[in-house]
């Protein structure tokens, strides 16, 4: 399926947005480098945009229900910036095809974030330690105002760069990370401890540098309240089972809301910060795994043992619950969609409307929509996060009268 845009009138594919009036730009964020940068691409007033968005949606048959917005600028938590080198030293720089473009501000990041660009690259610069074959960098951010940042290299990292790098760990009072050719250098830590505010309990939350978490907290905890509400507004539940679940980000405010939760996901990074998570947020009734999707169907359907699932009861679940939160590819394969099916409840979270349509055309035989929001993760993009809570048709009781 082709996912196609009107956009002003003119018909696009997703891939083919292009950078409209870009002469207003500076009227809705101040950004000096949109009309060359590409990592935000959708030049309008913020509720412009936002109309857009849902305009998207209904071309593809989607119809919003709740709309969560995000702050306008200062969202972002994280972000990767090549290094470029002229006569002058080092400068960030994005990827514009094969050509660098030299950059020294992103207004869309997190303030502190901002911050710490502007401090650190003169301080690069000064070191030839710390800027030798250095070509890339990674920064991540909390809303409490911690950073991690990751420096790669193409060279091997040795107890002279350690040195100073812990340096520059004590000037900028944050944590760095070395990496180069699949070597990792830890200085003081590998990740952030992050704390999220929902519904005036904190929850506690591990963030790797390499593992995915969501990029705009801000909406994150919109879509996170979404969630809750519609569990909530569902009767009889039991337990829930996730899939995709990353490193926790719905499984541990859930965990409250049900019985027991059996939790897989296929990235080591993101298990093994859910495993830390659970036991940060002392939670007794999550369990969880390594595992695809489909490695995850066979296990719940006894059709293949796992030793890694040796500890756990699976026939002791009664799942009311489904929880979804696939790649942009979606879901797309019909064994799991019939597996998703069976479930009672079903809450979907996409990031990308186009396979959300397909899989919605086949869960839509069996279930209806009872919830549909957008949540604006990605401002001044043509990105769109969705939330979707499905309810199982009620089957029509029939009585067969005899005529006496």
């Amino acid at each position: 399926m082709v996912c196609i845009i009107i956009f002003m009138g003119v018909c696009l594919r997703a891939s083919c947005w292009t950078r409209i009036c870009t002469d207003i730009w500076g009227k809705f964020l101040k950004c000096q480098y949109f009309n060359q940068c590409r990592g935000c691409s959708l030049p309008l007033d913020y509720e412009v945009q936002l109309q857009k968005k849902i305009q998207t949606l209904k071309t593809l048959g989607l119809h919003t229900q709740e709309i969560y917005t995000s702050p306008k600028e200062g969202f972002r938590s994280r972000a990767e910036f090549r290094i470029y080198r002229d006569h002058l030293g080092l400068h960030y720089a994005m990827s514009i095809g094969n050509q660098p473009l030299p950059i020294n501000s992103c207004p869309i990041l997190l303030p502190h974030l901002q911050e710490l660009l502007k401090q650190l690259l003169p301080l690069l610069n000064a070191s030839e330690i710390l800027k030798h074959k250095l070509f890339s960098l990674e920064v991540l951010g909390t809303l409490q105002g911690e950073s991690l940042l990751t420096l790669l290299y193409h060279r091997p990292l040795d107890h002279i760069w350690e040195s100073e790098a812990k340096k520059l760990e004590e000037q900028l009072k944050i944590q760095i990370i070395g990496r180069s050719k699949g070597k990792k250098n830890i200085l003081s830590g590998e990740y952030l401890q992050d704390k999220l505010l929902l519904e005036e309990k904190e929850y506690s939350f591990i963030r790797y540098d390499n593992a995915f978490s969501q990029p705009n907290p801000y909406t994150n905890i919109k879509m996170l309240e979404f969630v809750l509400k519609c569990v909530r507004e569902a009767k009889n539940k039991e337990d829930l089972l996730e899939l995709y679940c990353g490193g926790g980000n719905f499984t541990i405010p859930l965990a409250q809301e049900f019985h027991k939760v059996f939790a897989t996901e296929i990235a080591k990074n993101s298990i093994k910060a859910l495993h830390q998570n659970i036991q940060n947020n002392h939670l007794s009734n999550i369990f969880c795994a390594r595992l695809s999707g489909e490695e995850s169907i066979e296990a719940l359907r006894f059709q293949r043992d796992f030793f890694r699932l040796r500890e756990v009861d699976l026939g002791s679940y009664n799942f009311s619950h489904i929880l979804i939160d696939p790649p942009r590819s979606g879901v797309g394969n019909s064994a799991m969609l019939n597996f998703i099916s069976s479930f009672k409840n079903i809450i979907y979270i996409s990031c990308n409307p186009c396979t959300l349509k397909e899989d919605l055309d086949v869960l839509l035989q069996t279930h209806e929509i009872k919830r549909f929001a957008l949540f604006d993760q990605f401002p001044y993009t043509h990105h769109i996060e969705s939330g979707v809570w499905l309810q199982k048709k009620t089957t029509p009781s029939f009585i067969a009268i005899q005529e006496s």
